[in-house]
């Protein structure tokens, strides 16, 4: 169906009825196959209005992380979506872009589900995958890198949250260590990498991201629902997922070519700054030990340093609280 876009992009400027025998002059295929394409719409959701003599019309779009929904809101990024792929149900997109990687698929493929049975984020626990509600999207990146430099990433998929919340709730989020986004408090947003890597280079990096949009409080699961919030509970109102979506690549791709071409640094920096962290006290659980001090900020690859009792230790990975 690879022209169901041109197909939509008539019927959307028209805002009318626009006849058969002009979107078949106009993309250059028969009026059957324009049929067929209208169809096919109506099967993945779309009201079309049909008056004889006049044409079809749009009346209603679904609900829906189509592909070519979301090209429409993502008018920036050049690498990171140009290949999405749908599915309504996945067990993990972090596992199904796993696979795809392992058989060669391109940097920037971007694995969207309506649904996850086994999503899964940091330390194996369970991320509340609700259908149609949310975001749960993974990216495929090949960057030319050392292992030791990777940690970073999840940084820029951290800040590129940020600032698609922070422009549509209009609410300054806040960053926690390492791959969290939360708003007043609660968690929005979260990052789980999964990376193959060669001795002294990666292979590939998947980048997970879990981002609440539609979620109503009742809807959460009772063992999270003190935690974690959405956009909806915090604006008050409903977002278009694709639009959240397309503002999301845009602005994570616009992270990932400062990664490129500055390095892993500039993104620790930038997200140090905008996490306002240092001098902070805080416990790190890790492996069952605690760790209690003041923040220093973040070391080059990634690692929270914490000062305690004289010295500074520092710490790879763990949960935070203040």
């Amino acid at each position: 169906m690879d022209r169901i876009r041109d197909v939509l992009l008539y019927l959307r400027d028209k805002n009318d009825y626009v006849s058969g025998d002009y979107m078949s002059g106009a993309i250059g295929i028969s009026r059957t196959a324009v049929w067929k394409y209208i169809k096919h719409l109506e099967r993945l959701g779309y009201r079309i209005d049909k008056l004889k003599g006049k044409g079809y019309r749009l009346a209603e779009a679904p609900d829906r992380l189509y592909p070519w929904e979301i090209e429409r809101y993502s008018t920036t990024a050049k690498v990171l979506g140009k290949k999405i792929i749908y599915k309504d149900s996945l067990d993990s997109t972090n596992a199904f872009a796993f696979k795809l990687a392992l058989s060669g698929e391109p940097e920037g493929t971007c694995i969207i589900a309506e649904t996850q049975k086994s999503g899964k984020g940091r330390l194996g626990r369970k991320w509340f995958s609700p259908a149609g509600r949310n975001l749960y999207m993974s990216v495929l990146l090949r960057p030319h890198i050392p292992p030791s430099a990777v940690y970073p990433i999840t940084f820029l998929s951290s800040l590129a949250v940020y600032d698609t919340v922070n422009a549509l709730v209009h609410v300054e989020p806040t960053l926690k260590w390492p791959n969290d986004v939360l708003i007043a408090g609660k968690k929005v947003s979260g990052t789980l990498l999964e990376l193959s890597t060669e001795v002294d280079m990666v292979r590939f990096v998947i980048v997970g991201i879990g981002l609440n949009i539609n979620m109503k409080e009742d809807e959460t699961d009772e063992e999270i629902r003190q935690k974690a919030t959405s956009l909806l509970m915090e604006a008050r109102k409903s977002f278009e997922r694709t639009a959240v979506c397309g503002i999301l690549l845009d602005n994570l791709e616009r992270y990932y070519r400062i990664f490129r071409e500055k390095g892993p640094d500039e993104i620790c920096s930038i997200w140090e700054d905008r996490a306002n962290i240092k001098g902070k006290y805080l416990e790190i659980t890790q492996m069952g030990e605690s760790y209690r001090g003041i923040s220093e900020g973040i070391d080059r690859d990634g690692a929270m340093l914490l000062a305690a009792d004289g010295t500074v230790q520092k710490i790879i990975a763990g949960d935070v609280s203040f």
